[in-house]
């Protein structure tokens, strides 16, 4: 019995040596690629990324925010999320584009008080140069107010941020929507409705990109694959 336990035992230390082998052969093949912000953010190093394959690093995200990316800490950077999504890979370096941006939820909720309005709104706007962009502003009011102010509040933020991305290209408009020139024109002008304790531009989603973007981006994908 005990030679029958032993033999148990000694199998399954040989089995073990030889899982740990293979992790530890399969890390040593993967090389680390270090991941690129856009150029509209100076081409930035934003992280590393494992593989053994280049190919697979395509489509990848990274998510870092306003703060860490400028190493400016002030105002809401350190809430602000942008997320980037690879799409080439030159070398050891992974090249990204703007996937997504949002504000922290727990920032947000931290706006919310106790007899007061937040209005939200979702809106899909096309920027001068094509780009397919949902942006979701949300105001909140400085007391509660009523239905019909809500109503051309939301009015006045959807009319805004579709002229504003009717006039400016994709990076224009992504900064002042980001930085927040976009959401203190959206205060200025309502506050004639009521008065605004805060605007934020919680969300933006790049829905579609110009055909051109779009043919670059099958490309890369068709060689990776």
């Amino acid at each position: 019995m005990t030679k029958v336990l032993l033999n148990l035992y000694s199998s399954f230390v040989s089995m073990a040596k030889r899982a740990k082998a293979r992790v530890k052969d399969k890390w040593a093949q993967k090389k680390w690629y270090t991941l690129i912000a856009p150029e509209y953010f100076g081409f930035a190093e934003i992280g590393e990324t494992p593989a053994d394959d280049p190919n697979k690093v395509i489509n990848r995200t990274v998510e870092i925010t306003l703060a860490e990316l400028t190493n400016d800490y002030s105002n809401q950077n350190p809430y602000k999320k942008l997320i980037f999504k690879v799409y080439k890979v030159v070398g050891e370096k992974a090249y990204t584009k703007f996937h997504r941006f949002e504000m922290m939820r727990e920032y947000i909720q931290s706006l919310v008080r106790r007899r007061t309005s937040r209005i939200d709104d979702v809106i899909d706007v096309t920027t001068a140069d094509g780009y397919t962009l949902r942006v979701k502003p949300v105001a909140f009011t400085v007391k509660r107010c009523k239905t019909s102010q809500k109503t051309a509040i939301r009015k006045i933020m959807r009319e805004i941020i579709t002229t504003n991305a009717s006039q400016k290209n994709f990076v224009q408009f992504l900064q002042e929507c980001i930085l927040g020139k976009i959401p203190a024109e959206i205060q200025r002008s309502a506050k004639k409705i009521y008065p605004l304790r805060r605007v934020e531009i919680r969300k933006i989603e790049l829905l579609a990109e110009p055909k051109q973007q779009e043919e670059e981006a099958v490309k890369v994908e068709a060689s990776a694959t």
